[in-house]
């Protein structure tokens, strides 16, 4: 499918998805353009985040990379608006060992102008056109590190149907959190999953159907679908159901690449709640063919047995066991601790993580894990993160 095409089917799209109903209060509404500038705000924040990494084989390293955001977002006008966002990032005391151990995704300095969309919202559909943030279950980007992932292309979310969100997506242009030389990332066409064994050009660009529906008591139920043109489609199907304080979900994955043949993952989580105290276990397991590809962007990542560092649930014959505390200690305050253990095809490794993390302010939180490698798996990981948001 080319970009023509594609775009059309965004068009026909938008037309399916208009309905009678109003899409925002037009109370909300600038009237003129002057107003909708004068009526714009401003957000932004400041990052500090610090990444040390004990290895087994090949030398340590430790980062600390620095960030700030600044974004504009205009108020509405006959539905229309406009948003911006600036990121800059710097990591001004990297040594050699850190600049080559994370030039994939924290070392990576300079500015970028992550978004600069035109948005347009009617009834219960809302469109942006451009640069955006977004995420979607197998077309999403990461905000686990200083520099968030960005898209370029557009969007479309309805919710006419009751208790039910429609998207629809195609992006030509992705930007990732570096550009491997040292650089803040650059929107191009390469799209490129850190820890997975591949990435894609894609001339073509990617799309995506997404629907996710509440409409039952107490379940939700999620499907989505990726193509990534000429490179590799991926479905995914989730069904998660809560009553009380006990939750239980199931999710599966299926994807294949050109013409090699389709791979499979299937996990089931169960949550309990006792007051302050949350327990989950979770199990994943990978069909033997090949590599599950979970879709577009390091967002797009929504297996149950992920680990806070090192864990990769989407290796061919793959079997993964995970089971997690988290205690609030007050409304500010929480610790918690995880065990997983990865059975696949001649490893067998296993990963320990303890969290904490603390409010100060609505504005200033800190967050810490600390991960241990045992079995196969020998490096061990600190990471804390600052945040600062106005």
């Amino acid at each position: 499918m080319n970009t023509s095409n594609t775009l059309v089917v965004a068009i026909a799209a938008a037309s399916v998805l208009t309905s009678a109903h109003t899409y925002a209060d037009s109370s909300d509404e600038a009237s003129s353009l002057r107003e909708a500038i004068q009526q714009g705000t401003v957000s932004g924040a400041f990052q500090g985040y610090y990444f040390a990494r004990d290895k087994a084989s090949g030398k340590d390293n430790e980062i600390a990379t620095l960030g700030f955001d600044l974004s504009y977002q205009t108020a509405t006008l006959n539905g229309f608006g406009f948003k911006s966002t600036f990121q800059y990032t710097i990591s001004p005391w990297a040594n050699n060992e850190a600049k080559s151990a994370r030039r994939s995704n924290m070392y990576g300095s300079g500015a970028q102008l992550s978004e600069a969309y035109l948005s347009y919202g009617v009834n219960k559909t809302q469109a942006q056109l451009g640069r955006m943030y977004f995420w979607s279950p197998l077309l999403g980007g990461s905000g686990s590190r200083v520099t968030k992932e960005a898209f370029q292309g557009v969007t479309l979310v309805n919710k006419d149907l009751s208790n039910t969100t429609l998207t629809f997506a195609y992006m030509d242009k992705f930007q990732s959190r570096t550009d491997g030389n040292g650089d803040i990332g650059k929107f191009t066409e390469t799209f490129k999953t850190a820890g997975a064994p591949w990435a894609f050009e894609l001339d073509d660009g990617a799309y995506t159907l997404a629907i996710k529906n509440a409409s039952f008591d107490n379940l939700t139920l999620t499907a989505a679908y990726v193509n990534a043109l000429d490179a590799f489609e991926t479905a995914y199907f989730e069904s998660a159901y809560s009553i009380g304080h006990f939750g239980v979900a199931a999710q599966y994955y299926t994807s294949q690449q050109d013409s090699e043949q389709r791979s499979d993952l299937f996990g089931i989580k169960g949550d309990a709640t006792f007051g302050p105290l949350n327990l989950t276990l979770a199990y994943t397991t990978t069909d033997d063919d090949a590599d599950v590809i979970p879709g577009v962007g390091n967002g797009a990542d929504l297996a149950y047995t992920w680990s806070e560092v090192f864990a990769y649930q989407y290796q061919a014959g793959q079997d993964s066991t995970k089971l997690a505390a988290k205690y609030k200690i007050d409304s500010n305050a929480y610790v918690g601790a995880s065990y997983l253990l990865e059975d696949g095809k001649g490893y067998d490794r296993a990963y320990t993580a303890l969290t904490g993390g603390y409010q100060f302010s609505d504005a200033f939180s800190v967050t810490a894990a600390f991960e241990m490698g045992s079995k196969d798996a020998k490096d061990d990981e600190l990471r804390v993160r600052a945040n600062y948001t106005f």
